[in-house]
């Protein structure tokens, strides 16, 4: 009789420790945690490594993605339209995969999106509590996610990532 309600026991909490702690869909919050963007590190295509300085600019855009993901696929295509009018120089945006640099280059080859690519490097979609792809994070120059949505956008209708911050869920 102990042992079974050892047992029961062990799996009741094997159970609550693992239920999802994802974050609602969209949190648009100044209240958010700060990120170590020291952590942070980035590898290009070309092999080069950069690491982050969010405080050079108002806003990090961090878009989460993966080879396999049918709502990035979707998404590159408005992205890339988007992207001339959503990066400036107070706007920094990255778009990061953990997957392999040469899959990543595969990847690119074979679609052609004509975006940069990252692979993520000493961080991990965890660290970011992504828990779903695709996954946007908008990060102010203090370090904070102000910004979180997981799921494809609807890039074509965000105007600015100021106006993005400001949807509410």
């Amino acid at each position: 009789m102990l042992f079974r309600t050892h047992i029961i026991l062990s799996l009741l909490f094997l159970v609550v420790s693992c239920q999802s702690k994802a974050p609602a869909e969209n949190v648009t919050t100044a209240e958010a945690t700060p990120f170590a963007m020291s952590d942070v590190r980035f590898q290009r295509l070309d092999g080069t490594e950069f690491g982050l300085a969010p405080e050079q600019k108002a806003y990090t855009v961090l878009h989460f993605w993966a080879t396999w993901c049918k709502p990035c696929l979707a998404e590159f295509p408005e992205l890339k339209a988007g992207l001339p009018r959503l990066q400036s120089d107070s706007v920094a945006f990255f778009l990061a995969t953990e997957e392999d640099l040469d899959q990543i280059r595969a990847f690119e080859e074979k679609r052609n999106f004509g975006l940069e690519f990252l692979q993520l490097k000493e961080a991990t979609l965890a660290d970011f509590e992504v828990h779903a792809l695709p996954t946007t994070l908008v990060i102010d120059s203090k370090g904070k996610v102000v910004y979180r949505h997981m799921g494809q956008l609807n890039w074509q209708d965000v105007t600015s990532i100021e106006d993005l911050i400001s949807q509410k869920p």
